[in-house]
């Protein structure tokens, strides 16, 4: 008998939508105490050292040659400074590109060199631009580097040290600082990456404020607020995570620099707009000068992974400029027979066309095997009502089930910049998606194992599936003067069609192949041929969209966003059911479309003072929907509307950034289980459609630098939907969750070594099961994580990750196909990295 989850006690779900636990409080004020803390220890920190340049920790700068005024700005928000200067300085002046890995001394030699200025501190902190004295040493002028490079909307986090960001565009398409962006944003940097050994886009959302990772079997969704998120790479919307060939949570987190999360409506970037919000994964850039890195590392159930990341200029000049990366991973499970391996690939080559103009085109492929894998869910209970006790490693799939997952992402990006400031984007993408997947799985409906003989049904199939996303997006971004002041606009289109295929295929003619098994022995079962087709699903998606927004500046503190999005909006399905003969089939055919749908946007956001915004946003909601009712019709699109209001700080030139936010999203066609109708011809459990649901919440934020050398992502959420007859909906989603992750680099003789951790709490969950409508709960949870990383030298560094320290049992999915998925027990990597 092992330990279980306290989640198989019946209780009425009937519950207030404002009454918050012990726990709200308990974790609302220890976040307040840690900002107090912050606060403490940068005040004194900040009366000890004086302002200087002169720090030896490499940055990632990406500055393109342009004026130097705006080129100065970019170096502040990448240095994480505060830096004024007069206007009359720099009018008129230029300074070369900057990009590449490097002190800020150094950065700051390279970009006033020859312009006789010089940066010197002030003694409240800051640092300001003078010309340069007669008796300080100018700074040299060193051999001229015309590099375009920019990252996509913001400063690349790629060794910042920082678990924050400067700038990011994620909502708008602007690249505003998180204060300045009237939503709910967190990003999860590449240095918190390395820390927390995140390895794949599932791990960063488990770590993210605010997001629900509800697993149904080798499949992840992700939520905020109750609702899905969309997907972007690179700023650019994207249709290919929702493929059924792929899988979002899959994806290697080798690739990307840094993961920005939206939460609340995304409308004004993001296809028919999320009222959850978006993903935005930005890839990694090549770097001026050669730099890299290569790493191993071995982890339990026998896993070992292997990584390359080397980048640099191609040509004399640094004109030309590629990265590539590489991994492979291998290893077992705490679930039974399950083996998973990962094969990543990522290669890029940037070209300057000329001073103003970038060129970018790459590829990345990822190949994911898993052998015992799963699709469903584990039992709650047995046919009696009773609830089932297996092992924490037991599988709901036979030994020799396989899913098998291929994914190619070719692009290509130009980037342009006008004299005048403007900058001109086009982005064009090719992905594809190849899946295999055949098993044998426990088939829970309609809950006929037996208690006594653990005696069950499997369904045996094959279920191959394909897709191909192609997608373009074209935007103009840049200021202009109206009434004597400087605002910024956005104009953009975008394209996103998606084509798929999946089919089911079975041993026997024109019927699917079920069979009894005792659910203990799944190896018992057979692998057989799969000879005969029993259906088929052809689809495609197309949205098309035009957007714009305009940012105006009345005043020095008061900033207006008004912007919206007219989308078009196609989806068809063919379907064809195999019922007599071996080529006699039904087809059947169904489609939506919605054409020129108007969602507004709009933000307004003051200056309080140097430190503090108040800010307010609000949008229209127009979502399809994707799954079925139990008449297996797709149903009607939601609508709604979105409003949000907060404060935010920026502190210390932008090294810290905190949040507080309360927000409602008021809904009709929200979709819920239908618990009380049984499966659909695929398997999957139906939904029904909700009118008038209403979603409110508040959450509250802090991530970046708190003292010198201590990071911290850290963030509190309390968000529940309710019908309008006030029934709490979603019940297997937690109202209440906590995270935090952290590191610090101890002091002096011991500054090699750093140490941190995460914490995950979320409040408790409950299901009612489809047949016996008996009700799993799984109380409060709380999930900590610790690691260690120590500098052997200044290439060589060894870390320690050890995932759920408590080796808590617990549930990752609950109720996604009337069962139930564990986590991970107790688990551990060591991990060993040169750097070049």
């Amino acid at each position: 008998m092992h330990p279980q989850p306290d989640r198989l006690r019946a209780r009425s779900l009937r519950q207030s939508p404002l009454r918050l636990r012990l726990t709200a409080p308990a974790f609302a004020a220890l976040l307040a105490c840690t900002v107090c803390a912050a606060w403490h220890g940068t005040a004194h920190a900040a009366d000890a050292d004086a302002p200087t340049l002169n720090d030896s920790a490499r940055r990632s700068y990406d500055i393109p040659a342009g004026p130097l005024g705006r080129n100065l700005s970019s170096f502040a928000l990448a240095s994480g400074i505060a830096l004024s200067f007069e206007p009359a300085l720099t009018d008129g002046k230029s300074g070369p590109a900057v990009s590449g890995q490097m002190s800020m001394r150094e950065a700051a030699t390279r970009l006033l060199a020859g312009s006789g200025l010089e940066i010197v501190g002030r003694a409240d902190g800051s640092f300001t631009l003078r010309r340069a004295t007669a008796g300080a040493q100018a700074p040299q002028a060193l051999p001229a580097v015309t590099i375009t490079a920019q990252a996509e909307a913001g400063t690349l986090t790629e060794g910042s040290g920082s678990y924050t960001t400067r700038a990011t565009g994620a909502a708008t398409r602007m690249p505003l600082s998180l204060r300045e962006t009237p939503q709910s944003v967190s990003v999860i940097t590449r240095q918190q990456i390395e820390d927390q050994n995140l390895l794949t886009l599932n791990d960063v959302l488990r770590q993210t404020p605010g997001i629900v990772a509800d697993r149904l079997d080798e499949r992840v969704s992700f939520s905020s607020r109750g609702f899905a998120l969309n997907t972007m790479i690179d700023g650019v919307p994207t249709l290919s995570f929702n493929s059924v060939a792929g899988e979002t949570s899959m994806a290697s987190m080798q690739v990307y620099d840094r993961i920005e999360v939206v939460r609340g409506a995304a409308g004004l970037l993001n296809g028919s707009g999320s009222p959850g919000g978006s993903v935005n994964l930005v890839r990694k850039r090549p770097t001026a000068d050669f730099s890299g890195h290569v790493g191993a590392g071995v982890g339990s159930w026998n896993r070992y992974s292997m990584e390359a990341d080397l980048s640099s200029r191609l040509n004399e000049a640094g004109t030309v400029r590629g990265r590539v990366v590489a991994s492979h991973s291998d290893g077992g499970s705490f679930t039974d027979s399950k083996k998973q391996s990962e094969d990543v690939f990522y290669g890029i080559v940037e070209a300057d066309l000329s001073r103003d103009t970038l060129l970018s085109a790459g590829v990345e492929y990822q190949r994911t095997a898993i052998k015992g894998a799963n699709f469903g869910q584990s039992p709650l209970f047995y046919a009696n009502g009773t609830p089932t006790s297996l092992p924490r490693s037991f599988s709901s799939s036979s030994p020799w089930s396989t899913w098998n997952m291929d994914t190619q992402r070719y692009f290509v990006n130009l980037d342009h910049h006008f004299e005048n400031d403007w900058r001109l984007k086009v982005d064009a993408a090719l992905i594809t998606n190849d899946r295999d997947r055949y098993s044998a799985d426990i088939w829970l409906y309609p809950g006929n194992i037996n208690a006594a003989t653990n005696m069950g049904t499997v369904q045996v199939s094959n279920n191959p599936a394909t897709s191909v996303t192609r997608a373009l997006d074209v935007y103009a971004t840049g200021p202009f003067s109206l009434f004597g002041r400087s605002h910024t606009a956005v104009l953009g289109a975008n394209y996103n069609r998606y084509a798929y295929d999946y089919g089911n295929y079975s041993r026997l003619l024109n019927t699917v192949d079920r069979q009894a098994v005792n659910i203990v022995n799944l190896g018992a079962v057979a692998q057989p041929d799969f000879r005969y087709p029993i259906n088929q699903f052809s689809g495609v998606t197309e949205e098309k969209a035009v957007y714009g927004a305009l940012r105006f500046k009345p005043t020095d503190a008061l900033s207006i966003i008004i912007g919206s999005r007219l989308s078009w909006y196609d989806n068809d399905l063919v379907s064809r059911t195999w019922q007599s003969g071996a080529n006699g089939r039904a087809v059947a055919s169904s489609s939506g479309h919605e054409s020129a749908v108007f969602t507004p946007y709009g933000g307004i956001v003051y200056d309080l003072d140097d430190t503090w915004s108040a800010y307010t946003s609000y949008t229209n909601i127009f979502q399809p929907n994707t799954v079925r009712n139990a008449s297996n019709q797709i149903i009607d699109p939601k609508r709604g509307t979105n409003l949000e209001f907060g404060v935010k700080g920026e502190h210390m030139g932008g090294k810290l950034n905190t949040s507080f936010a309360v927000f409602e999203v008021e809904e009709d066609n929200a979709t819920e289980l239908d618990t009380g109708a049984g499966a659909l011809p695929d398997g999957t459990t139906p939904y029904r459609a909700v009118n008038g649901a209403r979603t409110r919440g508040f959450e509250t934020t802090i991530s970046g630098e708190l003292a010198r050398g201590w990071q911290l992502m850290a963030g509190y959420t309390y968000s529940a939907k309710f019908t309008s007859k006030n029934v709490l909906m979603n019940t297997n989603y937690p109202q209440r969750m906590f995270r935090l992750a952290t590191s610090y680099r101890l002091p002096g003789a011991l500054s090699k070594l750093t140490v941190g951790g995460s914490l995950s709490y979320q409040s408790g969950i409950s299901y009612v099961e489809t047949y016996s409508n008996q009700t799993a709960y799984q109380g409060g949870l709380t999930l900590v994580g610790l690691m260690a990383r120590y500098e052997v030298s200044p290439q060589l560094s060894l870390s320690l990750n050890v995932e759920n320290l408590t080796d808590k049992y617990y549930y990752t999915g609950l109720g996604g196909y009337n069962g139930y998925t564990y986590g991970n027990p107790r688990n551990t990597w060591l991990k060993a990295n040169y750097k070049f």
